[in-house]
């Protein structure tokens, strides 16, 4: 699904994410982490909570985590698909332009093969 130059072209280091995606991966890893303590804490001492509150309070950290992670994968991907496209429509809008010229002043056209646009793919 990714090449290796979509990869490169997403958000890489934390200094790149902005604060609305620094909190939420935060947020998440904390969810996670609580989630997980609390599960095990309640495998060893006995609590007053039931069994079903502990293991509902893991699903909740666990789906939450797996949301942010997920969306958020999920829009860098398609941001990154987005730009890829629209950098290839306007090559060859760029391209047909140049032809356009061309042809109002009578040179030679060579018309722009689509297979050009699936090998820089």
């Amino acid at each position: 699904m990714f090449n290796k130059k979509d990869i490169i072209e997403m958000k890489a280091t934390w200094k790149d994410l902005s604060i609305k995606e620094k909190l939420a991966i935060t947020s998440a890893c904390a969810a996670f982490v609580a989630g997980w303590i609390l599960t095990g804490i309640a495998a060893f001492v006995p609590l007053l909570l039931s069994e079903q509150s502990i293991l509902w309070i893991l699903g909740q950290s666990l789906t939450y985590s797996a949301a942010v992670f997920g969306v958020s994968a999920y829009f860098n991907a398609e941001a990154v698909k987005l730009k890829k496209d629209m950098n290839r429509h306007f090559r060859q809008m760029e391209r047909l332009s140049i032809e356009r010229e061309k042809l109002k002043r009578g040179g030679d056209v060579d018309l722009p093969d689509e297979d050009e646009d699936k090998d820089e793919e």
